[in-house]
């Protein structure tokens, strides 16, 4: 494979530029002074002996004299321009090597940066030298930054590229490649050799960095895979970040090899992401909606829109089986934005009362024109903003702060409700959620299932249910699967809740039918049936 060419700089390449330019100049003055200087002696011949010798100049108009004395002042202007454009030239090349510098460091750690690495590694795959990548992610680095700052934050990346320093072998290139991320490219030939650079890396990391007084304990996970001189910079890349992804599935803080089995895994990945492309571009994701039931009444109350995936062998997959692939790749986006178009045009023949929830990735949360997107599709398809619910995780708390409060702003301006969802799964802070303008707290499923059998779990359950008491915000919950559960979540004084105890999440069609019923099941064709006992409410 032809590794693509490497862009210059645009600063390199400015510099350089002006160089040339300096060097041009240079070149262009030195010839006209040695030209004039050869006239100079030239002329200077003539009129020296004769002016010694007292006789009268041949040249009686005096042209010569003058031409005598012109090159004398255009050496001398010569030699002077000369000599500017010389410290001109090299104070040029100081910065043209200093642009260079700066072009291949990051400049936060003083370490290589992304691009120095990749010619790093494309030199070891060409020459063919036996040699180890080593990816490094910091663990919970923005929970870090969140919690103590990002001067805190700053300091543990110096202090990640300390213990690179520290460890690295002799004509290692160690590089930080983005954020929390960094990278060793480092010539080995034994695994235990590179082991020991992964645990002296850890080791490192493990002293607190001391910032204001306060320790900040960093851990990092690591993936190492070996170079083959077979491999591209890219193929090299993506066997050392799978390795990484094993590492931090191990339990963070850990290190983990590129091998075999990853290979395997590496391929059933691939075909996972190359296939969830297709199925955006041919449409095979489609919304399938739970409803959401009012606890007092025991009437639906709206729909939450789950993702689907209608493959080409039939299955159906629920959205655990391609989300996490789905954010890996930065395809998240679009197919959730395409599943919240099918479901607002399905929801807009809904009674309407009957509002529509759906859910947002963090990733998401990445793009400032999140907010604009979801505006263009209420325009698009006609569907009421005030019906509209924006689900989102607590993860989306860890992302940039005040992007998430200027998107959740814009959409709460125009009538949108916010629900966050999953709660007491992630790292929101009370602080955090009584900043947010929320219109609902969702506790996560994994409480709700073990209420009834654990009581420090209905102890938690209730407690969240007062907080929300507390901030007036109205508490639902998600997996209830029997009327115990319902009815310990009621005296908890939790108001909304869904589950398979109402029913499985059925297709558009099948909610169609149903809302035409008044009190009756779904389709039998569906199998997932609606209760016959719960009510449409009017």
């Amino acid at each position: 494979m032809i590794a693509p060419r490497q862009k210059v700089d645009p600063n390199v390449k400015r510099v350089r530029t002006k160089a040339v330019r300096i060097a041009s100049s240079h070149i262009i003055t030195t010839c006209a002074t040695i030209a004039a200087t050869l006239l100079f002696v030239a002329i200077g011949s003539r009129i020296v002996p004769e002016a010694l010798a007292g006789l009268p100049p041949v040249d009686a108009s005096g042209t010569l004299q003058v031409a005598f004395l012109l090159n004398i002042a255009i050496i001398l202007f010569g030699w002077r321009r000369s000599k500017d454009l010389k410290e001109a030239l090299e104070a040029y090349e100081a910065a043209d090597r200093l642009a260079r510098e700066n072009a291949n460091t990051d400049p936060g750690t003083g370490l290589a940066n992304r691009r120095e690495l990749m010619r790093a590694l494309k030199e070891m795959l060409m020459a063919g030298t036996p040699g180890v990548l080593l990816l490094l992610d910091l663990d919970h680095f923005k929970h870090i930054n969140d919690l103590h700052g990002h001067a805190a934050g700053d300091r543990v990346l110096r202090a990640v590229a300390t213990a690179l320093e520290k460890s690295a072998p002799a004509g290692a290139c160690s590089a930080r490649t983005g954020g929390d991320e960094f990278a060793m490219l480092f010539r080995c030939a034994e695994d235990a050799e590179a082991e020991r650079v992964a645990r002296s890396i850890q080791q490192h990391l493990a002293d607190p960095v001391l910032v204001d007084g306060a320790q900040v304990q960093a851990s990092a996970s690591i993936g190492l895979a070996r170079i083959e001189r077979r491999d591209d910079e890219e193929t090299a890349l993506r066997r050392s970040d799978v390795a990484l992804y094993a590492a931090k599935r191990g339990g963070r803080n850990a290190f983990a090899w590129f091998d075999a089995e990853l290979e395997l895994e590496l391929s059933d990945r691939l075909k996972l992401e190359e296939d969830i492309r297709h199925g955006i571009r041919n449409g095979e994701f489609v919304p399938y909606f739970q409803p959401l039931i009012d606890l007092a009444s025991q009437e639906i109350v709206g729909f939450e829109a789950l993702a689907r995936w209608c493959s080409p062998d039939g299955s159906m997959l629920e959205a655990e089986s391609f989300i996490e692939a789905a954010e890996r790749t930065g395809l998240v986006g679009p197919l959730t934005l395409s599943i919240i178009e099918q479901s607002m045009r399905q929801a807009r023949d809904w009674p309407a009362h009957l509002k529509l929830a759906v859910n947002i990735s963090p990733i998401q949360f990445r793009d400032p024109t999140l907010a604009e997107q979801i505006l263009k599709l209420l325009a698009a398809t006609g569907f009421p903003a005030n019906r509209l619910e924006i689900e989102i995780t607590e993860g989306s708390l860890l992302e940039d702060r005040q992007q998430v409060l200027t998107i959740i702003e814009s959409l709460k301006n125009v009538g949108v409700r916010i629900s966050l969802d999953d709660f007491g799964t992630g790292y929101a802070s009370l602080a955090q959620v009584n900043r947010l303008p929320l219109d609902r707290i969702k506790i996560d499923k994994s409480f709700i299932t073990t209420i009834v059998k654990s009581q420090r779990t209905a102890e938690i359950v209730n407690t969240i249910a007062g907080l929300g008491h507390t901030l007036d915000v109205p508490i639902s919950a998600e997996g209830v699967e029997s009327e115990q559960i319902r009815a310990a979540l009621e005296r908890f004084g939790c108001t909304e809740a869904q589950g398979w105890l109402y029913g499985r999440a059925i297709s558009g069609d099948a909610v169609r039918s149903f809302l035409k019923m008044s009190g009756g099941g779904v389709a039998a064709g569906e199998g997932q049936a609606i209760p016959a006992k719960l009510r449409r409410s009017r």
